[in-house]
């Protein structure tokens, strides 16, 4: 499937967007572009906002914004208007790491999501070499998440009985670290630090209360 008419568009919107919602918004058209949104990409895109410094409200904001130009004015309009703002080349390079990790965040690539992510890379004019690269890290980086979140099921045996497992944010690259959102049997709502350390067999953790914008 080819998607020129969106990455060769020339169509106006009528809102602009920030570097950060460009990226955002670029991370939301691959998740939706096979037609199945998975929790996993959802945490994702919305993990890059948050690490940017917005708050829950924003990230709200952020994605309500991006929505609406896709259904009022469609994903061509919505590209042009993200391709305008990217112009720095670590912007571009962040849109595309974003894009290609939603894109093998479920463990498989489909056809429209390969097609979507080649023909991107072509749009924002990355290098083959860049692209490889970036998918290798990328492919790494779920390689050791897969690692550390099947350490969930040992760690939730150890808290409270009823605890239940609400999803996890992705904090850094190189050595992982993740954040779980865990939910107490008293509705309070926790995150568990969980980071790796040089030693492959070895990782660290830590238990403290949600910040307020997480609730």
């Amino acid at each position: 499937m080819s998607y020129e008419h969106i990455f060769n568009s020339k169509v106006k919107c009528s809102e602009e967007l920030t570097p950060n919602e460009a990226i955002f918004a670029i991370g939301l058209m691959v998740m939706a572009v096979d037609g199945d949104i998975d929790m996993n990409e959802v945490e994702i895109i919305e993990g890059f906002l948050l690490r940017k410094g917005f708050n829950a409200k924003e990230v709200d904001a952020a994605r309500e914004k991006v929505l609406r130009i896709i259904r009022q004015e469609k994903n061509e309009a919505l590209f042009c208007a993200a391709k305008q703002v990217l112009q720095d080349e670590q912007q571009i390079e962040s849109a595309f790491d974003l894009a290609v990790k939603v894109a093998i965040a479920d463990d498989k690539v489909t056809e429209e999501e390969d097609s979507f992510v080649k023909g991107l890379a072509q749009a924002l004019k990355i290098s083959q070499e860049k692209v490889d690269k970036i998918f290798a890290d990328a492919t790494k980086y779920y390689h050791n998440s897969g690692r550390l979140i099947e350490k969930i099921e040992e760690i939730l045996s150890k808290l409270p009985i009823g605890s239940k497992y609400e999803g996890y944010i992705d904090t850094t690259t190189g050595l992982r670290s993740l954040n779980i959102k865990i939910r107490t049997p008293k509705d309070e709502l926790v995150i568990l630090n969980i980071d790796e350390t040089g030693d492959e067999n070895q990782i660290e953790m830590e238990l403290e209360a949600a910040p307020p914008w997480m609730f």
